[in-house]
């Protein structure tokens, strides 16, 4: 099993290569003392012609939701954490208004929900705080948005409120050879590393802890994560 490196004895993250996901491409996941307690998304968003796009970085499968949709809801699938839902001004989530639609048959949990840990966050945001049957934010492309990026806001009286984060659009994954390779496609980079050379630590203590440094000598990125339910 491939490792990465750590200096931190207390919380022991390390890297660890998962499940093949397809042809040469492997699941990359973080462990705490030998727990499994998060995983690098394989789902990312990003906003082209005023349309939200779901996009699965392995399969490619891309999943449209049109503007109506572009306000999110919290919901609490069965035992799962509280997570967002695409919705309309009234609440009717888009994947139910469209669960007859053969386009839309056997659409998976990955792209019907967002999880805490797909959301960069300006504040610590709780989404249990916000549940409710209608909307609660709304997703735009914001005047600072950075190649196509989706900006989220909390729903006010008349439109757009505060800004509470971004959602992600990021892939890391395992290579055949043992390499970790990551992508930001909003910033437009990617980079390979060599797990034994890197070093793993939590970035902050959230509510739900699903933001890691990852970091290489003098670079630092922050890894946004799918964590584990306990």
């Amino acid at each position: 099993m491939i490792k990465s490196g750590t200096h931190n004895t207390q919380q022991n993250f390390v890297l660890e290569q998962g499940q093949e996901l397809s042809d040469g491409i492997y699941e990359a996941k973080i462990v705490l003392n030998g727990k499994h307690v998060a995983t690098l998304p394989e789902v990312g968003y990003h906003m082209l012609d005023d349309v939200i796009v779901v996009r699965n970085h392995i399969t490619k499968n891309e999943v449209k939701i049109p503007r109506d949709f572009h306000y999110l809801k919290t919901v609490k699938p069965d035992n799962d954490d509280h997570k967002l839902a695409f919705c309309n001004f009234l609440g009717n989530e888009f994947f139910e208004h469209k669960k007859y639609d053969p386009q839309y048959h056997g659409i998976s949990d990955k792209h019907k929900f967002v999880n805490s840990g797909s959301i960069k966050n300006t504040r610590d945001l709780k989404l249990n705080e916000y549940a409710h049957y209608t909307p609660r934010f709304f997703a735009a492309a914001g005047p600072e948005s950075q190649n196509y990026a989706i900006d989220l806001f909390e729903l006010a009286e008349k439109g757009k409120g505060e800004k509470v984060g971004t959602l992600a659009d990021e892939f890391g994954y395992f290579e055949s050879n043992g390499q970790l390779k990551y992508h930001n496609y909003h910033e437009e980079k990617e980079h390979v590393y060599d797990p034994s050379k890197v070093n793993i630590e939590m970035a902050q203590m959230k509510n739900i802890n699903s933001e890691f440094y990852l970091m290489e000598g003098d670079n630092t990125i922050t890894l946004h994560t799918i964590p584990e339910l306990f």
